[in-house]
């Protein structure tokens, strides 16, 4: 470790961008389509009321992974990178890692999926990562006339739209789920919930879900009948999605998904396939998270610390 670089999340952020960031994870996950570049699925351990989660990665001209603790709800992440001859070249704090590469795979579903010209979008949950996404919306739908945020505690949903608001971006806050995803582009949901946030008659056929927070087999923001209406299901992974998708799990044990009809991001921007987008019936792209785009992200922030 002598000599090696250490860079802090306050670091991370000095170097990053999230439209940089999406761009170098896309690259990674169209590689990982031709065959290029490689992730594991997630692997966690649990005792004593502590958890321990790890993946590791190959992208090109990197490979490495995230470790991470989560206790009493809160993450601590460490990133390790290291270059294709095994040298160790740095590692990272993780949370802002997190933070941009995570909205950057919905930057890119938004990209390959999303119905011609969106203008409304909706965020479902005021946390981190809403704002986050949130931000994320604002890069990716130049024509936003309108984003709207909910949250089951209203206060925090009008707090998040009145910061929106301080940075030129129109938010306002829904007092509901189904009101703020009703006739919205694209809808990010990035909850904790057990249950479905919404109806599927509450989307309209131009909708694209971005699905965030069901990143446990017992969590489920989408329902079964939200999935079942969805003209095509994309997943940043489909093998990790068997395990930790809850939405999708649960849609399968209710009949109403077949895990073959799954879509991969990867062959999506590789070309392998062919999706159309969201207008004669919604999409829902499904996103646990992997460690290519930690591994992608944290390259991009090493080459950029580098070079000064």
């Amino acid at each position: 470790m002598t000599g090696t670089s250490h860079l802090s999340d306050h670091r991370v952020e000095e170097l990053l961008d999230l439209p940089s960031v999406t761009d170098v994870v896309g690259t990674a996950f169209a590689a990982w389509g031709r065959g290029d570049a490689a992730t594991t699925q997630r692997v966690r351990s649990q005792a004593a009321g502590a958890m321990a989660s790890a993946m590791a990665a190959v992208a090109p001209p990197y490979s490495g992974g995230k470790v991470y603790a989560t206790t009493h709800g809160e993450f601590t992440f460490v990133v390790i990178l290291f270059d294709m001859e095994g040298r160790l070249l740095c590692t990272l704090d993780g949370d802002a890692l997190t933070r941009l590469r995570t909205p950057a795979a919905c930057a890119l579903a938004i990209r390959a999926l999303a119905a011609p010209q969106p203008s409304v979008a909706a965020v479902i949950g005021a946390g981190k990562q809403g704002w986050s996404h949130l931000l994320m919306l604002a890069h990716e739908l130049p024509e936003l006339t309108e984003l709207r945020i909910h949250d089951r505690l209203f206060d925090e949903a009008e707090v998040m739209a009145s910061r929106a608001r301080a940075r030129g971006i129109p938010a306002v806050a829904a007092d509901s789920a189904a009101g703020a995803v009703g006739g919205a582009d694209v809808v990010v949901t990035a909850t904790q919930s057990t249950t479905p946030l919404f109806d599927a008659s509450a989307l309209d056929e131009r909708s694209l879900v971005c699905a965030v927070g069901a990143t446990k087999h017992d969590r489920c923001e989408i329902g079964p009948d939200v999935v079942e209406r969805c003209a095509a299901v994309v997943c940043d992974d489909v093998t990790g999605s068997r395990t930790e998708c809850g939405d999708l799990i649960q849609a399968v044990a209710a009949g109403r998904f077949d895990w073959a009809d799954a879509i991969e991001l990867h062959d999506l921007l590789a070309g392998n396939v062919t999706v159309p987008r969201a207008g004669d019936g919604p999409i829902l792209f499904e996103t646990q998270g992997v460690a290519l785009q930690d591994v992608a992200a944290a390259g991009l922030a090493f080459e950029r610390h580098t070079a000064g």
